[in-house]
Protein backbone atom coordinates (compact mmCIF):
# COMPACT_ATOMS: atom_id res chain seq x y z
CA UNK A 1 0.00 0.00 0.00
CA UNK A 2 1.37 3.42 -0.89
CA UNK A 3 1.80 5.83 1.97
CA UNK A 4 -0.21 9.05 2.12
CA UNK A 5 2.99 11.05 1.83
CA UNK A 6 3.81 9.38 -1.47
CA UNK A 7 0.27 10.12 -2.69
CA UNK A 8 0.63 13.79 -1.73
CA UNK A 9 3.92 14.02 -3.58
CA UNK A 10 2.34 12.53 -6.68
CA UNK A 11 -0.57 14.96 -6.32
CA UNK A 12 1.71 17.96 -6.04
CA UNK A 13 3.76 16.89 -9.05
CA UNK A 14 1.02 15.53 -11.29
CA UNK A 15 -2.31 17.10 -10.46
CA UNK A 16 -1.02 20.47 -9.40
CA UNK A 17 0.51 21.30 -12.78
CA UNK A 18 -1.66 21.27 -15.88
CA UNK A 19 -0.82 22.65 -19.27
CA UNK A 20 -3.26 24.29 -21.68
CA UNK A 21 -6.15 21.86 -22.25
CA UNK A 22 -6.50 20.10 -25.57
CA UNK A 23 -9.85 21.74 -26.31
CA UNK A 24 -8.27 25.19 -26.01
CA UNK A 25 -5.51 24.19 -28.41
CA UNK A 26 -8.10 22.97 -30.92
CA UNK A 27 -10.22 26.14 -30.58
CA UNK A 28 -13.24 24.20 -29.34
CA UNK A 29 -16.27 26.30 -28.36
CA UNK A 30 -17.83 24.97 -25.15
CA UNK A 31 -21.39 26.00 -24.21
CA UNK A 32 -23.64 24.78 -21.42
CA UNK A 33 -27.30 24.99 -20.44
CA UNK A 34 -28.15 24.06 -16.85
CA UNK A 35 -31.69 24.17 -15.47
CA UNK A 36 -32.98 23.54 -11.98
CA UNK A 37 -36.54 23.62 -10.71
CA UNK A 38 -37.63 23.02 -7.12
CA UNK A 39 -41.30 22.88 -8.11
CA UNK A 40 -43.22 19.98 -9.60
CA UNK A 41 -46.83 19.43 -10.48
CA UNK A 42 -47.61 18.57 -6.84
CA UNK A 43 -46.92 21.68 -4.68
CA UNK A 44 -46.75 19.57 -1.50
CA UNK A 45 -43.52 17.84 -2.53
CA UNK A 46 -41.26 20.68 -3.54
CA UNK A 47 -37.50 20.21 -3.58
CA UNK A 48 -35.18 22.55 -1.69
CA UNK A 49 -31.84 22.53 -3.49
CA UNK A 50 -32.28 21.81 -7.21
CA UNK A 51 -32.09 25.47 -8.20
CA UNK A 52 -29.13 26.16 -5.90
CA UNK A 53 -27.01 23.25 -7.07
CA UNK A 54 -27.25 24.06 -10.78
CA UNK A 55 -25.88 27.50 -9.97
CA UNK A 56 -22.86 25.92 -8.27
CA UNK A 57 -22.44 23.56 -11.21
CA UNK A 58 -22.45 26.46 -13.69
CA UNK A 59 -19.70 28.21 -11.72
CA UNK A 60 -17.66 25.00 -11.68
CA UNK A 61 -17.98 24.45 -15.43
CA UNK A 62 -16.85 28.00 -16.19
CA UNK A 63 -13.93 27.88 -13.75
CA UNK A 64 -12.61 24.33 -14.21
CA UNK A 65 -14.11 23.43 -17.59
CA UNK A 66 -13.25 26.67 -19.45
CA UNK A 67 -16.79 26.84 -20.82
CA UNK A 68 -17.27 29.96 -22.94
CA UNK A 69 -20.73 30.41 -21.47
CA UNK A 70 -23.17 28.48 -19.28
CA UNK A 71 -26.81 29.58 -19.46
CA UNK A 72 -28.31 29.04 -15.99
CA UNK A 73 -32.07 28.75 -15.53
CA UNK A 74 -33.54 28.57 -12.02
CA UNK A 75 -37.26 27.94 -11.72
CA UNK A 76 -37.74 28.65 -15.43
CA UNK A 77 -40.81 27.63 -17.41
CA UNK A 78 -40.87 25.00 -20.12
CA UNK A 79 -41.07 27.77 -22.75
CA UNK A 80 -37.97 29.47 -21.32
CA UNK A 81 -36.00 26.22 -21.44
CA UNK A 82 -37.03 25.54 -25.03
CA UNK A 83 -36.13 29.12 -25.99
CA UNK A 84 -32.69 28.67 -24.39
CA UNK A 85 -32.14 25.54 -26.50
CA UNK A 86 -32.85 27.55 -29.65
CA UNK A 87 -30.49 30.36 -28.61
CA UNK A 88 -27.68 27.92 -27.84
CA UNK A 89 -28.25 26.25 -31.19
CA UNK A 90 -27.77 29.57 -32.98
CA UNK A 91 -24.48 30.19 -31.19
CA UNK A 92 -23.22 26.69 -31.96
CA UNK A 93 -24.13 27.02 -35.63
CA UNK A 94 -22.23 30.30 -35.80
CA UNK A 95 -19.16 28.66 -34.26
CA UNK A 96 -19.30 25.74 -36.70
CA UNK A 97 -19.70 28.19 -39.58
CA UNK A 98 -16.37 29.69 -38.50
CA UNK A 99 -14.72 26.28 -38.54
CA UNK A 100 -14.69 25.75 -34.75
CA UNK A 101 -15.25 22.44 -33.02
CA UNK A 102 -18.18 22.56 -30.58
CA UNK A 103 -19.25 20.92 -27.32
CA UNK A 104 -22.65 21.36 -25.64
CA UNK A 105 -23.52 20.24 -22.09
CA UNK A 106 -27.08 20.13 -20.73
CA UNK A 107 -27.86 19.55 -17.05
CA UNK A 108 -31.28 19.29 -15.38
CA UNK A 109 -32.07 18.88 -11.69
CA UNK A 110 -35.66 18.65 -10.50
CA UNK A 111 -38.79 16.53 -10.50
CA UNK A 112 -39.62 13.95 -13.12
CA UNK A 113 -41.06 10.54 -13.88
CA UNK A 114 -40.53 7.89 -16.54
CA UNK A 115 -42.28 9.99 -19.18
CA UNK A 116 -41.36 13.64 -18.59
CA UNK A 117 -39.47 16.24 -16.62
CA UNK A 118 -41.75 18.27 -14.35
CA UNK A 119 -41.10 21.96 -15.01
CA UNK A 120 -43.29 23.42 -12.30
CA UNK A 121 -46.85 22.58 -13.35
CA UNK A 122 -45.69 21.83 -16.92
CA UNK A 123 -44.16 18.67 -18.39
CA UNK A 124 -41.27 18.40 -20.82
CA UNK A 125 -41.60 14.96 -22.37
CA UNK A 126 -38.42 12.89 -22.36
CA UNK A 127 -38.89 12.06 -26.03
CA UNK A 128 -38.95 15.80 -26.81
CA UNK A 129 -35.81 16.39 -24.75
CA UNK A 130 -34.04 13.62 -26.62
CA UNK A 131 -35.14 15.15 -29.93
CA UNK A 132 -33.65 18.51 -28.85
CA UNK A 133 -30.34 16.82 -28.09
CA UNK A 134 -30.28 14.68 -31.22
CA UNK A 135 -31.67 17.09 -33.81
CA UNK A 136 -32.01 20.66 -32.52
CA UNK A 137 -28.57 21.20 -30.98
CA UNK A 138 -25.96 21.09 -33.73
CA UNK A 139 -22.84 20.44 -31.63
CA UNK A 140 -20.06 17.99 -32.44
CA UNK A 141 -20.25 16.65 -28.89
CA UNK A 142 -23.48 16.69 -26.88
CA UNK A 143 -23.50 15.63 -23.23
CA UNK A 144 -26.62 15.59 -21.06
CA UNK A 145 -27.02 14.91 -17.33
CA UNK A 146 -30.54 14.46 -15.94
CA UNK A 147 -31.04 14.31 -12.17
CA UNK A 148 -34.69 13.38 -11.62
CA UNK A 149 -36.78 10.45 -10.43
CA UNK A 150 -37.07 7.60 -12.96
CA UNK A 151 -34.84 9.52 -15.37
CA UNK A 152 -33.36 6.25 -16.64
CA UNK A 153 -36.31 6.10 -19.03
CA UNK A 154 -34.34 8.62 -21.11
CA UNK A 155 -31.59 6.02 -21.62
CA UNK A 156 -33.92 3.03 -21.70
CA UNK A 157 -32.41 1.42 -18.57
CA UNK A 158 -35.14 0.03 -16.30
CA UNK A 159 -33.48 -2.38 -13.87
CA UNK A 160 -31.25 -1.50 -10.94
CA UNK A 161 -28.02 -3.02 -12.20
CA UNK A 162 -24.80 -1.41 -13.26
CA UNK A 163 -24.34 -0.80 -16.97
CA UNK A 164 -20.82 -1.45 -18.28
CA UNK A 165 -18.35 1.41 -18.38
CA UNK A 166 -16.82 2.70 -21.55
CA UNK A 167 -13.24 3.61 -22.35
CA UNK A 168 -12.26 6.11 -25.06
CA UNK A 169 -8.62 7.10 -25.01
CA UNK A 170 -7.37 10.58 -25.84
CA UNK A 171 -6.23 11.22 -29.40
CA UNK A 172 -7.57 14.46 -30.87
CA UNK A 173 -10.63 16.00 -29.18
CA UNK A 174 -11.71 17.31 -32.56
CA UNK A 175 -12.13 13.77 -33.88
CA UNK A 176 -14.68 12.44 -31.41
CA UNK A 177 -18.33 13.26 -32.15
CA UNK A 178 -21.70 12.14 -30.89
CA UNK A 179 -23.97 12.23 -27.87
CA UNK A 180 -23.91 10.87 -24.31
CA UNK A 181 -26.77 10.96 -21.79
CA UNK A 182 -26.20 10.24 -18.09
CA UNK A 183 -29.14 9.95 -15.67
CA UNK A 184 -29.29 9.84 -11.89
CA UNK A 185 -31.39 6.66 -11.63
CA UNK A 186 -33.03 3.92 -13.64
CA UNK A 187 -36.57 4.12 -15.00
CA UNK A 188 -37.88 2.41 -11.85
CA UNK A 189 -35.98 4.33 -9.16
CA UNK A 190 -36.38 7.53 -7.18
CA UNK A 191 -33.60 10.09 -6.98
CA UNK A 192 -32.77 11.62 -3.63
CA UNK A 193 -31.50 14.88 -2.16
CA UNK A 194 -29.91 15.50 1.23
CA UNK A 195 -30.30 18.27 3.80
CA UNK A 196 -26.68 17.92 4.91
CA UNK A 197 -25.40 18.12 1.32
CA UNK A 198 -27.82 20.90 0.35
CA UNK A 199 -28.30 19.06 -2.92
CA UNK A 200 -28.88 15.65 -4.45
CA UNK A 201 -26.55 12.70 -4.03
CA UNK A 202 -26.12 12.39 -7.80
CA UNK A 203 -25.38 16.06 -8.48
CA UNK A 204 -22.95 16.19 -5.58
CA UNK A 205 -21.17 13.12 -6.96
CA UNK A 206 -20.96 14.73 -10.39
CA UNK A 207 -19.52 17.97 -8.98
CA UNK A 208 -17.04 16.12 -6.74
CA UNK A 209 -15.91 14.15 -9.77
CA UNK A 210 -15.50 17.28 -11.87
CA UNK A 211 -13.38 18.82 -9.11
CA UNK A 212 -10.83 16.05 -9.54
CA UNK A 213 -12.11 13.19 -7.40
CA UNK A 214 -12.96 11.24 -10.58
CA UNK A 215 -9.52 11.76 -12.14
CA UNK A 216 -8.30 8.18 -11.72
CA UNK A 217 -5.57 8.67 -14.33
CA UNK A 218 -4.11 11.60 -12.29
CA UNK A 219 -3.38 13.54 -15.47
CA UNK A 220 -5.18 16.67 -14.24
CA UNK A 221 -8.10 16.18 -16.64
CA UNK A 222 -11.53 14.76 -15.80
CA UNK A 223 -13.19 12.89 -18.63
CA UNK A 224 -16.84 11.97 -19.21
CA UNK A 225 -16.06 8.30 -18.68
CA UNK A 226 -14.31 9.01 -15.38
CA UNK A 227 -17.20 11.16 -14.16
CA UNK A 228 -19.77 8.48 -14.93
CA UNK A 229 -17.81 5.73 -13.19
CA UNK A 230 -17.25 7.95 -10.16
CA UNK A 231 -20.89 9.11 -10.01
CA UNK A 232 -22.17 5.54 -10.29
CA UNK A 233 -20.10 4.24 -7.40
CA UNK A 234 -20.54 7.27 -5.15
CA UNK A 235 -24.29 7.72 -5.75
CA UNK A 236 -25.03 4.05 -5.18
CA UNK A 237 -22.91 3.84 -2.02
CA UNK A 238 -24.48 7.04 -0.61
CA UNK A 239 -28.04 5.79 -1.13
CA UNK A 240 -27.60 2.05 -0.54
CA UNK A 241 -28.82 2.27 3.08
CA UNK A 242 -31.66 4.67 2.26
CA UNK A 243 -35.24 3.56 2.86
CA UNK A 244 -36.10 4.91 -0.58
CA UNK A 245 -33.59 2.50 -2.09
CA UNK A 246 -30.26 2.72 -3.86
CA UNK A 247 -29.85 4.77 -7.04
CA UNK A 248 -28.11 3.33 -10.10
CA UNK A 249 -27.01 6.08 -12.52
CA UNK A 250 -27.30 5.02 -16.16
CA UNK A 251 -25.95 6.23 -19.49
CA UNK A 252 -26.58 6.07 -23.21
CA UNK A 253 -23.28 6.62 -25.01
CA UNK A 254 -23.23 7.16 -28.77
CA UNK A 255 -19.84 8.55 -29.68
CA UNK A 256 -17.76 7.94 -32.79
CA UNK A 257 -14.11 8.60 -33.48
CA UNK A 258 -10.84 8.23 -31.59
CA UNK A 259 -10.98 10.65 -28.73
CA UNK A 260 -11.97 11.38 -25.17
CA UNK A 261 -14.46 13.95 -23.90
CA UNK A 262 -12.63 16.06 -21.30
CA UNK A 263 -15.02 18.09 -19.15
CA UNK A 264 -12.81 19.83 -16.56
CA UNK A 265 -9.20 20.12 -15.45
CA UNK A 266 -7.42 20.79 -12.19
CA UNK A 267 -6.11 24.36 -11.85
CA UNK A 268 -2.65 25.16 -10.41
CA UNK A 269 -4.14 27.83 -8.14
CA UNK A 270 -6.57 25.38 -6.52
CA UNK A 271 -6.00 24.01 -3.03
CA UNK A 272 -5.52 20.26 -3.24
CA UNK A 273 -6.80 17.73 -0.69
CA UNK A 274 -5.80 14.15 -0.02
CA UNK A 275 -7.96 11.68 1.91
CA UNK A 276 -6.60 8.62 3.69
CA UNK A 277 -7.36 5.12 2.50
CA UNK A 278 -10.17 3.66 4.60
CA UNK A 279 -13.42 1.75 4.19
CA UNK A 280 -16.92 2.95 4.94
CA UNK A 281 -16.33 6.70 5.46
CA UNK A 282 -18.25 9.39 3.60
CA UNK A 283 -16.73 12.87 3.35
CA UNK A 284 -18.45 16.18 2.63
CA UNK A 285 -16.47 19.37 1.89
CA UNK A 286 -18.46 22.49 2.86
CA UNK A 287 -17.54 26.07 1.98
CA UNK A 288 -17.65 27.99 5.28
CA UNK A 289 -18.57 31.36 3.80
CA UNK A 290 -21.45 30.20 1.56
CA UNK A 291 -22.51 26.97 3.28
CA UNK A 292 -22.38 25.13 -0.08
CA UNK A 293 -21.29 21.49 -0.20
CA UNK A 294 -18.58 21.43 -2.87
CA UNK A 295 -18.07 17.68 -2.82
CA UNK A 296 -19.33 14.49 -1.21
CA UNK A 297 -17.85 11.03 -1.74
CA UNK A 298 -17.01 7.71 -0.07
CA UNK A 299 -13.43 6.82 0.86
CA UNK A 300 -11.74 3.79 -0.65
CA UNK A 301 -9.42 1.37 1.16
CA UNK A 302 -7.53 0.49 -2.03
CA UNK A 303 -6.85 3.87 -3.64
CA UNK A 304 -5.96 7.45 -2.76
CA UNK A 305 -8.64 10.08 -3.20
CA UNK A 306 -7.83 13.65 -4.19
CA UNK A 307 -9.87 16.79 -4.63
CA UNK A 308 -9.16 20.30 -5.92
CA UNK A 309 -11.11 23.28 -4.51
CA UNK A 310 -10.69 27.07 -4.63
CA UNK A 311 -8.64 28.50 -1.77
CA UNK A 312 -10.69 29.42 1.29
CA UNK A 313 -12.04 28.14 4.60
CA UNK A 314 -13.81 24.77 4.57
CA UNK A 315 -15.62 22.47 6.95
CA UNK A 316 -14.86 18.78 6.45
CA UNK A 317 -17.53 16.30 7.60
CA UNK A 318 -16.75 12.59 7.92
CA UNK A 319 -19.67 10.15 8.33
CA UNK A 320 -19.48 6.47 9.19
CA UNK A 321 -22.09 3.95 10.33
CA UNK A 322 -21.57 4.83 13.98
CA UNK A 323 -20.63 8.51 14.08
CA UNK A 324 -20.15 11.86 12.36
CA UNK A 325 -16.99 13.97 12.77
CA UNK A 326 -15.97 17.36 11.40
CA UNK A 327 -13.10 19.86 11.24
CA UNK A 328 -12.59 23.35 9.80
CA UNK A 329 -9.44 24.28 7.84
CA UNK A 330 -8.23 27.35 5.92
CA UNK A 331 -6.67 26.33 2.59
CA UNK A 332 -4.14 28.51 0.78
CA UNK A 333 -3.83 28.70 -3.05
CA UNK A 334 -1.73 25.83 -4.40
CA UNK A 335 -1.55 24.13 -1.00
CA UNK A 336 -1.62 20.36 -0.47
CA UNK A 337 -3.46 19.20 2.67
CA UNK A 338 -4.04 15.77 4.18
CA UNK A 339 -7.42 15.26 5.90
CA UNK A 340 -6.78 13.34 9.12
CA UNK A 341 -9.88 11.66 10.67
CA UNK A 342 -8.24 11.57 14.11
CA UNK A 343 -8.28 15.38 14.32
CA UNK A 344 -12.04 15.69 13.74
CA UNK A 345 -14.64 16.31 16.47
CA UNK A 346 -17.86 14.28 16.78
CA UNK A 347 -21.18 15.89 15.68
CA UNK A 348 -24.82 14.89 14.94
CA UNK A 349 -26.12 13.01 11.88
CA UNK A 350 -28.22 13.94 8.83
CA UNK A 351 -31.61 13.36 7.21
CA UNK A 352 -32.45 12.95 3.54
CA UNK A 353 -35.45 12.97 1.20
CA UNK A 354 -36.23 11.54 -2.18
CA UNK A 355 -36.56 13.89 -5.12
CA UNK A 356 -40.25 13.11 -5.23
CA UNK A 357 -40.47 15.07 -1.99
CA UNK A 358 -40.77 12.36 0.67
CA UNK A 359 -38.86 13.12 3.87
CA UNK A 360 -36.85 10.16 5.18
CA UNK A 361 -36.98 10.29 8.99
CA UNK A 362 -36.53 6.74 10.19
CA UNK A 363 -37.56 7.17 13.84
CA UNK A 364 -40.14 9.51 15.36
CA UNK A 365 -41.03 10.30 18.97
CA UNK A 366 -44.34 12.04 19.62
CA UNK A 367 -46.22 13.60 22.54
CA UNK A 368 -49.95 14.43 22.30
CA UNK A 369 -52.85 15.87 24.25
CA UNK A 370 -56.55 15.89 23.37
CA UNK A 371 -59.84 14.16 24.05
CA UNK A 372 -61.22 10.64 23.78
CA UNK A 373 -64.58 9.03 24.39
CA UNK A 374 -65.29 7.39 27.73
CA UNK A 375 -65.41 3.61 27.78
CA UNK A 376 -67.38 3.18 31.02
CA UNK A 377 -70.98 4.03 31.93
CA UNK A 378 -71.59 7.01 34.16
CA UNK A 379 -68.53 8.87 33.03
CA UNK A 380 -68.33 12.05 30.95
CA UNK A 381 -68.87 11.76 27.21
CA UNK A 382 -65.31 12.97 26.51
CA UNK A 383 -62.24 12.88 28.73
CA UNK A 384 -58.88 14.63 28.52
CA UNK A 385 -56.19 12.30 27.24
CA UNK A 386 -52.40 12.35 27.04
CA UNK A 387 -50.33 10.06 24.80
CA UNK A 388 -46.76 9.19 23.81
CA UNK A 389 -45.76 7.46 20.57
CA UNK A 390 -42.79 5.90 18.82
CA UNK A 391 -42.84 5.25 15.06
CA UNK A 392 -40.36 3.46 12.83
CA UNK A 393 -40.38 4.18 9.10
CA UNK A 394 -40.19 0.91 7.15
CA UNK A 395 -40.14 2.42 3.66
CA UNK A 396 -43.62 2.56 2.17
CA UNK A 397 -45.25 2.11 5.58
CA UNK A 398 -44.61 2.93 9.24
CA UNK A 399 -45.06 0.87 12.38
CA UNK A 400 -46.12 2.96 15.38
CA UNK A 401 -46.67 2.16 19.03
CA UNK A 402 -48.80 4.43 21.25
CA UNK A 403 -49.47 4.61 24.97
CA UNK A 404 -52.32 6.83 26.16
CA UNK A 405 -53.89 7.59 29.51
CA UNK A 406 -56.86 9.46 30.99
CA UNK A 407 -58.15 10.04 34.51
CA UNK A 408 -61.83 10.83 35.28
CA UNK A 409 -64.72 10.23 37.67
CA UNK A 410 -67.85 8.17 37.15
CA UNK A 411 -71.15 8.22 39.03
CA UNK A 412 -74.04 5.75 38.76
CA UNK A 413 -76.97 6.48 41.05
CA UNK A 414 -75.35 7.14 44.46
CA UNK A 415 -72.14 5.27 43.65
CA UNK A 416 -69.15 7.39 42.77
CA UNK A 417 -65.75 6.11 41.66
CA UNK A 418 -62.46 7.36 40.23
CA UNK A 419 -61.03 5.73 37.13
CA UNK A 420 -57.71 5.57 35.34
CA UNK A 421 -57.82 4.41 31.74
CA UNK A 422 -54.65 3.37 29.86
CA UNK A 423 -54.32 1.91 26.36
CA UNK A 424 -51.40 0.51 24.39
CA UNK A 425 -51.92 0.58 20.59
CA UNK A 426 -50.02 -0.75 17.61
CA UNK A 427 -50.65 1.09 14.31
CA UNK A 428 -49.64 0.09 10.78
CA UNK A 429 -49.71 3.32 8.74
CA UNK A 430 -49.67 3.65 4.97
CA UNK A 431 -48.89 7.00 3.23
CA UNK A 432 -51.78 8.76 1.52
CA UNK A 433 -49.63 11.87 1.02
CA UNK A 434 -45.91 12.23 1.63
CA UNK A 435 -44.56 15.68 0.86
CA UNK A 436 -41.76 17.94 2.00
CA UNK A 437 -44.06 19.94 4.31
CA UNK A 438 -47.09 17.71 4.84
CA UNK A 439 -47.79 14.01 5.22
CA UNK A 440 -50.98 12.01 5.71
CA UNK A 441 -50.93 8.38 6.90
CA UNK A 442 -53.81 5.95 7.40
CA UNK A 443 -53.99 2.40 8.64
CA UNK A 444 -55.43 -0.17 11.03
CA UNK A 445 -54.86 -0.09 14.78
CA UNK A 446 -55.13 -2.72 17.51
CA UNK A 447 -54.96 -2.03 21.23
CA UNK A 448 -55.12 -3.39 24.75
CA UNK A 449 -57.10 -1.02 27.02
CA UNK A 450 -57.15 -1.22 30.81
CA UNK A 451 -59.46 0.54 33.28
CA UNK A 452 -58.51 0.77 36.95
CA UNK A 453 -61.44 1.74 39.22
CA UNK A 454 -61.47 2.90 42.89
CA UNK A 455 -64.89 3.15 44.50
CA UNK A 456 -66.08 5.27 47.43
CA UNK A 457 -64.90 2.80 50.08
CA UNK A 458 -61.45 2.40 48.52
CA UNK A 459 -61.92 -0.94 46.79
CA UNK A 460 -59.77 -1.17 43.64
CA UNK A 461 -60.62 -3.30 40.62
CA UNK A 462 -59.20 -3.56 37.10
CA UNK A 463 -60.75 -4.53 33.79
CA UNK A 464 -58.95 -5.36 30.55
CA UNK A 465 -60.28 -5.34 27.03
CA UNK A 466 -59.50 -5.38 23.32
CA UNK A 467 -59.57 -2.38 20.97
CA UNK A 468 -59.66 -2.24 17.19
CA UNK A 469 -60.21 0.37 14.47
CA UNK A 470 -58.36 2.78 12.22
CA UNK A 471 -55.88 5.61 12.79
CA UNK A 472 -55.24 8.74 10.73
CA UNK A 473 -52.06 10.81 11.26
CA UNK A 474 -51.69 14.25 9.64
CA UNK A 475 -48.30 15.97 10.08
CA UNK A 476 -47.03 19.43 9.14
CA UNK A 477 -43.27 19.95 9.21
CA UNK A 478 -42.18 22.94 11.33
CA UNK A 479 -38.38 22.71 11.28
CA UNK A 480 -35.75 20.28 10.03
CA UNK A 481 -36.79 17.38 12.27
CA UNK A 482 -39.87 18.55 14.15
CA UNK A 483 -43.50 18.41 13.05
CA UNK A 484 -46.95 19.31 14.32
CA UNK A 485 -49.16 16.22 14.23
CA UNK A 486 -52.91 15.58 14.47
CA UNK A 487 -53.87 12.00 15.32
CA UNK A 488 -57.44 10.75 14.86
CA UNK A 489 -58.63 7.23 15.51
CA UNK A 490 -61.96 5.48 15.78
CA UNK A 491 -63.28 1.99 16.25
CA UNK A 492 -64.56 -0.14 19.06
CA UNK A 493 -63.60 -1.66 22.41
CA UNK A 494 -64.74 -4.83 24.12
CA UNK A 495 -64.68 -4.86 27.95
CA UNK A 496 -66.01 -7.21 30.59
CA UNK A 497 -67.93 -5.15 33.15
CA UNK A 498 -70.01 -6.60 35.99
CA UNK A 499 -69.59 -10.07 34.52
CA UNK A 500 -70.87 -9.09 31.09
CA UNK A 501 -69.10 -8.31 27.82
CA UNK A 502 -69.67 -4.69 26.80
CA UNK A 503 -68.97 -3.56 23.23
CA UNK A 504 -68.70 0.23 22.80
CA UNK A 505 -67.69 2.60 19.99
CA UNK A 506 -64.64 4.74 20.79
CA UNK A 507 -62.67 7.55 19.23
CA UNK A 508 -60.05 10.18 20.01
CA UNK A 509 -58.57 13.38 18.62
CA UNK A 510 -55.03 14.25 19.78
CA UNK A 511 -52.74 17.12 18.79
CA UNK A 512 -49.04 17.08 19.49
CA UNK A 513 -45.48 17.33 18.28
CA UNK A 514 -43.05 14.88 16.65
CA UNK A 515 -39.26 14.82 16.79
CA UNK A 516 -37.59 12.67 14.13
CA UNK A 517 -34.13 11.13 14.19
Amino acid sequence: MRSLGFGLLALAMGVGVCTTPAWAQSGQVRLGLVAGNNLGRDPTRNLRYAEEEVGRLADLLKAAGDFDDVVTLRGASKTEIEKAFVQVRQRLEAAKHNGRQTLFLFYYSGHGDNEALEIGSERLLLRDLRAYLEQLVAADIRVAFVDACQSGALTGVKGGKRVPGYEVRLADPGQVKGMAIVTSSTANELSQESDDLKGSFFSQSIMAGLRGAADTSRDGQVTLGEVYQFAFKRTLSSTAASLTGGQHPTYDYRMAGAGEVVLTRTLPRDARLAFVREAGATYAVVNRSSGDVLAEFVSNPSEDLYLAVPAGEYRFVRRTMGEVRERTLALAPGSVTSIDPASMARVAQESSRSKNGGLELRNQLGAYAGISTSAVPGGPSYVGTFALSYARDLGRLALRGRASGASFDSQQDVYRSSLLRATVNADLLFPLLRGHRFSVQLGPTLGLPMVRQRNMVGVVSSSFGFAYGGALAVSARLYDRTSLSLNLDGGGEIFRLDGQAVHRATGSALLGGIVAF
